[in-house]
């Protein structure tokens, strides 16, 4: 079984951000995937908050800077802040089935 969970900037970053949305005027997705790893185990979960925090960051466009700066905008930081979070609700239950052997 494939084990990747897809994430829609439309159904969790947009929710926190709209600002960033009408700027850019497009859904963003991303997927965060998890059948190589071993979430019973520290080092599984350490790599899964890795994936987690590279794909919000990738999904809300903190890597992409606007002419003259280099931080990113307000409305990605919250869109990160809001879309990890998700992230981490969701996967929360799948760690919890992988530790029971699930």
């Amino acid at each position: 079984m494939l084990k990747t969970f897809s994430m829609t900037l439309v159904g969790v970053a947009l929710l926190a951000a709209p600002a960033l949305a009408a700027q850019e005027g497009e859904a963003r997705t991303t997927g965060v995937s998890y059948s190589d790893l071993d979430l019973s185990t520290e080092d599984g979960r350490k790599e899964l908050d890795n994936r987690i925090e590279d794909a919000a960051k990738e999904v809300c466009g903190m890597n992409e800077r606007s002419t003259g700066s280099n931080m990113a905008t307000r409305e990605s930081r919250q869109c990160f802040r809001n879309a990890k979070r998700q992230l981490e609700e969701h996967f929360a239950s799948v760690i919890e089935d992988e530790r029971r052997g699930g």
